[in-house]
């Protein structure tokens, strides 16, 4: 029986156990292969996640005419508590005054981008131009912030060190691509040219079975 690492208690390897009937060493292959499907699915997501939030933030500016668009668009109150704290967080780690938009954009989180897309918004932001941030995009508002949704919580598992192990990740990568492509040609062009994860993706059994070295 393959001993066990030091980062794998045993609560952590049970859903892999299971996965391989109880083989150990297979279950820690399979736990080593979550690793690498996570990490680059993360990578490509990072390059996701900052086009779409880019898209969306110029499309902003050009519909309020403003770089800080959020103090004239009228946003919920959880929306603007997210502002708030990241206009202050910017002000304790850089101090007030040294910091612009763009900080604050960086700092938002993946989910207050979606939330933009919530029905809530429609008229005052989606219809009033926020479409423009995906030209590319043919379908109904809803289907594309579910689409953002699916991401960030597998973005979610995968950053916090949960299984993945039993998705269709090439579906999940289909998925970044197609969002990808509705805000910019390129941007999926650039995911689909980077991406680990495809290889990830077909490597799985070979991992699993010791025929290929685990790795990060």
């Amino acid at each position: 029986m393959a001993a066990l690492p030091i980062v794998i208690g045993p609560d952590r390897l049970a859903p892999y156990l299971a996965a391989r009937s109880g083989n150990q060493s297979e279950a820690i292959r399979l736990y080593s292969w979550n690793v690498e499907a996570s990490a680059a699915f993360l990578g490509a997501y990072a390059a996701l996640e900052v086009g779409i939030r880019n898209a969306m933030h110029d499309q902003l500016v050009s519909i309020f005419g403003q770089a800080d668009w959020w103090n004239a668009a009228v946003l919920a109150a959880k929306d603007n508590a997210q502002i708030d704290a990241a206009e202050e967080y910017l002000d304790e780690r850089k101090g007030a005054g040294n910091w612009g938009e763009g900080h604050v954009v960086a700092e938002l989180k993946t989910s207050f981008w979606e939330g933009l897309l919530a029905s809530r918004y429609h008229a005052r932001l989606w219809a009033a131009g926020l479409d423009g941030a995906f030209p590319h995009y043919t379908g109904v508002r809803e289907d594309l912030r579910m689409q953002m949704q699916r991401l960030r919580w597998l973005r979610n598992r995968a950053a916090h060190h949960e299984p993945i192990f039993d998705r269709d990740l090439m579906v999940d990568h289909q998925y970044m691509c197609q969002l990808a492509g509705y805000a910019e040609a390129d941007l999926r062009a650039w995911i689909v040219s980077h991406s680990r994860l495809p290889g990830a993706a077909a490597a799985k059994a070979q991992t699993i079975s010791g025929s290929r070295p685990t790795r990060f």
